[in-house]
């Protein structure tokens, strides 16, 4: 059983590595698009921008009935046939994507897709069905297990949207459609890319009776049962995700909505590592579901999961300043004040999203649905009464507090389901340290902030690295726990 247990954490080290890789590569190049978007659009412009992709983002769940959820939870599955499963989660896609043409016909002129994207309906048409169509391939090769696949194509997604941009932003001066297009454009690359190399036309099968493989209802019940409940269950999140960006444009303007939209930047950071694991996660979740030592894994996962989020956290809290000016440069220092409340609530949407996998694995997608409706309830609440008194500060405090009240009941309900342990304590100190540290960014002197800061990033890593090195004993080989200081201590 030991060494089923340390191929578990190999494999999930294994997986994580890859898509670590492949994120890395693209967030460099991310990081050059956000440092051109930031100087050649104004605050307002950025406001429409993050207006358009919260809208598209709202929509993609409507449209693909989050088909592609299913899609790795039953493709991960040895029992359910994969191209039964592809065909079926393209019937679905192409079905919402014709209701979504229809549908823009009639909305065109509303006041409403005027005043939040402007005339450009049919470009986010374009944008959706393009988008919903490369999350189902790019979701179906990881299915397949094709995880280095899967990071190659991240990377090259991101390099043709580096370049598309270039090309119609430096180039040919298209502002704000320029870069949706080069977006679209690098999705449909994607998207090429993938059905050659991944070879998926080979599973594209007819669904009437006559084929050889013909429509399976049973499997598309189930796979429908199971994705449907987390349509609400994303709306709710994007709710609560893009409600800040909607109601600061209403009751504020678009360029606060701007820097509320650079704000989000360096947090992005945070998220952008802890989805490296988690989809490796995702994976190991699910294929350790049967597993005896299924609760011990989860415990151990989440302990070292945990401690890397609050000292990545800390770190990114402690440089924030200078961090800002070199990649935003001087006009987005104005974001600090609220850039490190929303690092501090990225640790908690990590942990939110640790324990919904618990509700993947299981099928549990209706828990989902109640526990993201509670979030959703909470931040608009709180965006509705404080965003017309104090303005952004409100939506920064609307995220925090979301995404704690839904961590603590996600921590009591998915626990029914496995039993995984984890030290209240540890997660009540961390927290605290890390609260005194985005407090500090913005009400200390230099020095005392300074002090504050690193003295802050310390504690924090004394807290934590112990049971990294733990983890690192299950997984490195003996040969290499000399080069780790003190890991024979623990």
């Amino acid at each position: 059983m030991a060494d089923t247990k340390q191929s578990s954490y190999k494999g999930l080290l294994s997986n994580t590595i890859i898509f670590a890789v492949g994120s890395f590569s693209s967030k460099v190049l991310a990081i050059l698009l956000v440092s051109i978007y930031t100087r050649l659009f104004t605050d307002t412009e950025l406001g429409i921008t993050e207006n358009f992709t919260q809208t598209a983002n709202w929509l993609l769940p409507i449209v693909s009935l989050t088909v592609s959820e299913a899609v790795i939870r039953f493709g991960l599955d040895k029992s359910y046939n994969k191209k039964r499963i592809f065909s079926i989660a393209n019937a679905v896609i192409l079905f919402g994507i014709s209701l979504l043409a229809i549908a823009s016909v009639f909305l065109y002129d509303s006041s409403f897709v005027q005043k939040f994207i402007g005339n450009n309906v049919w470009l986010l048409l374009l944008y959706v069905s393009i988008s919903s169509l490369k999350t189902l391939y790019a979701t179906f090769v990881r299915a397949m297990e094709k995880v280095r696949l899967f990071a190659v194509n991240g990377i090259l997604c991101t390099f043709f949207t580096l370049l598309f941009s270039v090309l119609f932003l430096l180039v040919f001066k298209m502002g704000i459609r320029g870069y949706l297009l080069s977006i679209v454009l690098a999705d449909v690359a994607s998207i090429i890319f993938l059905m050659f190399t991944a070879k998926l036309w080979r599973y594209f099968t007819p669904l009437y009776k006559k084929s050889e493989d013909p429509f399976d209802h049973g499997l598309a019940k189930a796979m429908l049962a199971y994705c449907i409940p987390l349509i609400p269950t994303q709306i709710m999140w994007l709710i609560t995700n893009s409600s800040d960006s909607f109601m600061v444009t209403h009751y504020m303007s678009r360029a606060d909505a701007g820097i509320l939209s650079i704000a989000y930047k360096i947090p992005n950071l945070l998220t952008t590592i802890y989805m490296m694991f988690g989809q490796a996660w995702n994976m190991s979740a699910i294929s350790e579901n049967e597993s005896e030592e299924r609760n011990r894994f989860y415990s151990n996962v989440f302990d070292v999961n945990q401690s890397v989020l609050y000292i990545i956290a800390a770190g990114i809290i402690m440089v924030i300043r200078p961090l800002t000016y070199i990649w935003m440069g001087e006009d987005a220092m104005s974001s600090i004040l609220y850039s490190p409340g929303l690092v501090f609530s990225t640790v908690f949407i990590c942990f939110t999203t640790f324990m919904g996998t618990i509700y993947v694995v299981t099928k549990r997608s209706v828990n989902s649905l109640i526990t993201s409706l509670i979030a959703g309830i909470i931040n608009v609440g709180i965006n509705l009464t404080l965003i017309p008194k104090i303005g952004i500060a409100a939506a920064v405090i609307s995220t925090i507090a979301s995404y704690i009240v839904v961590f603590i009941v996600r921590c009591i309900d998915a626990r029914r389901f496995i039993a995984f342990e984890f030290s209240v304590m540890k997660i009540v100190v961390n927290t605290s340290i890390l609260a005194l540290m985005t407090v500090s960014v913005n009400s200390f002197g230099v020095i005392l902030r300074w002090v504050t800061l690193i003295g802050g990033f310390i504690a924090v890593l004394i807290l934590n690295y112990g049971c990294m090195l733990k983890m690192a004993r299950k997984i490195l080989p003996k040969k290499l726990w000399r080069f780790i200081p003190f890991i024979n201590r623990f």
